[in-house]
């Protein structure tokens, strides 16, 4: 995993395409997700050195946010409350697999504090920014879990929120 730099304008501009935004169309979290997606996509453009397409007029930035050397890449950001670890997961929710994107990049963003539970929750003062890795859509497919909304997770006690594929952050690759 790389810890990603981040600074206040970043931030910024994150807090600002999430209000533009607003909740959309298969969000589990009706929109209290978008500051910490849009903050990871640009933390992992800077890395990256990449294309950011994800705020542009058109098709494409529903079913990819970066392009990196003509490859199409997704992210998918998950808010904690502690740095991730190789054995948390990654996911990607089944309202996602219409997506034409050629890889997945996996974000954790760790913040000081939350509150509320579930897909409720609201997140406040970033800490870290993780690079957790990359899959490409069709690996990540054919390896993830497949977990139905209502279950619970027994290794953690998590209740899916929406029917979604997981996987373990340390079966991620750490390159596109």
């Amino acid at each position: 995993m790389i810890k990603l730099d981040f600074d206040q304008s970043m931030i910024d501009e994150a807090v600002k395409k999430a209000e533009e935004l607003g909740s959309i169309n298969n969000s589990i979290t009706s929109g209290r997700g978008n500051l910490a997606g849009y903050l990871a996509e640009i933390a992992l453009t800077k890395h990256l050195g990449c294309k950011n397409i994800s705020c542009n007029k058109g098709r494409d930035k529903y079913d990819y946010d970066l392009i990196k050397d003509g490859r199409k890449i997704d992210v998918k950001t998950k808010r904690r409350t502690v740095d991730p670890k190789p054995f948390f997961e990654v996911s990607i929710a089944g309202t996602s697999k219409h997506q034409k994107t050629d890889t997945y990049a996996f974000i954790s963003i760790t913040f000081k504090e939350k509150r509320g539970m579930g897909s409720q929750a609201q997140y406040y003062g970033v800490e870290s920014i993780w690079l957790c890795g990359f899959m490409s859509k069709e690996d990540y497919f054919d390896k993830a879990i497949f977990w139905k909304k209502g279950a619970v997770d027994p290794s953690n006690g998590f209740k899916v929120h929406a029917d979604m594929y997981n996987m373990p952050i340390s079966s991620l690759g750490e390159s596109i």
